[in-house]
């Protein structure tokens, strides 16, 4: 636990500064496991509530996109908060799923998940990211033992917990520096259509992000 937590917050650490050598290039890629769930997440949600996906895009491990239509307002509400809201939440299920010690259910669900966005990835960058991460839950899933299936799964459930966070930061230094406030980001998108100001939502993910730590880690502790 103690391990897997500290490789996870350097990762999400490393999401602040740019990667100046090699090893550090290496490590803040696997943020784009964060990335990934954040735009299932969005996905997700425009499907269960009647709507659709047209693709999701992964331009970078610290950030993506996800084309999707809603058939209503509320709809449309429920996708845009469920970026931000997918990783700490996915993390917190991996933790109950471990502190029972089914750290191989945790892997199968990884690859499921990754099959069903590699459905919906055009691009090379984020079919590459996709496959990457699904290649090596489906690894540790079919030959590794299970310290290995372990390892893996705690990984996982870190990143998850820990990088959105890093990843709200980055989107209150986006939105302070100009340039990316004016294309628009989740925030926004729901500051325009519930007139709840954005830094409020930015407030609530935090808390969201805090509270699924919270609970976490007991589950996580050995």
């Amino acid at each position: 636990m103690v391990v897997t937590a500290m490789v996870a917050l350097l990762i999400a650490l490393l999401g602040l500064v740019p990667p100046s050598t090699w090893w550090r290039r290496v490590l803040a890629s696997l943020h784009v496991v964060s990335t990934i769930v954040h735009e299932a997440g969005h996905a997700a949600v425009s499907i269960v509530t009647g709507g659709g996906v047209y693709l999701i895009a992964v331009d970078s491990p610290h950030s993506g996109m996800t084309r999707s239509w809603v058939n209503s307002w509320l709809s449309a509400v429920f996708r845009s908060a469920a970026g931000y809201a997918a990783p700490p939440l996915a993390g917190l299920g991996i933790a109950a799923l471990l502190g029972r010690g089914h750290a191989h259910t945790v892997l199968l669900l990884t690859t499921v998940l990754m099959a069903l966005v590699l459905v919906v990835s055009r691009d090379v960058i984020t079919i590459g990211s996709v496959l990457a991460v699904g290649l090596v839950a489906f690894a540790a899933f079919y030959w590794g033992s299970a310290g290995v299936q372990q390892w893996v799964a705690y990984t996982e459930a870190w990143l998850l917990l820990l990088c959105e966070a890093v990843g709200l930061w980055a989107l209150v230094h986006n939105r302070m520096s100009g340039p990316y406030f004016e294309q628009g980001d989740d925030a926004e998108a729901l500051a325009k259509r519930t007139f709840i100001p954005a830094p409020l939502w930015i407030l609530a993910w935090y808390a969201l992000n805090g509270w699924a730590l919270w609970i976490a880690v007991p589950l996580l502790w050995p």
